[in-house]
């Protein structure tokens, strides 16, 4: 399980809009549905969002952060025309869960 935030680019308010936070949780529901991850929770402010995930074997968390960074981003020019660069490059994430390994003092990668 993961922890991960994203950020938008510039740090812009671009969920502050219904129609832009309503897009971004139709997004998560897709890839719920179609089973390419797990969503246990998220918390969606204006300039970020925070998932709590869990991606299947076959998956790995960059993966399933870049198909939510670009289903997103696709979705939002194709429904609502938005034009510009919506999210900063990366994220950050966090294990969650899982007991740290020998010789490791953190579950942070």
């Amino acid at each position: 399980m993961f922890f991960v935030t994203t950020q938008t680019a510039g740090r812009r308010s671009l969920f502050q809009t219904e129609r832009m936070a309503g897009l971004f949780i139709d997004v998560l529901r897709d890839y719920m549905r179609s089973k390419k991850m797990t969503v246990h929770d998220f918390v969606i402010m204006p300039d970020h969002v925070h998932i709590l995930m869990t991606v299947p074997g076959e998956l790995t968390v960059e993966k399933a952060m870049q198909l939510i960074k670009g289903g997103f981003s696709f979705r939002a020019g194709k429904e609502l025309g938005f034009r510009g660069e919506i999210w900063q490059r990366g994220f950050s994430d966090v294990v969650v869960g899982r007991r740290a390994e020998r010789g490791t003092s953190s579950c942070i990668h």
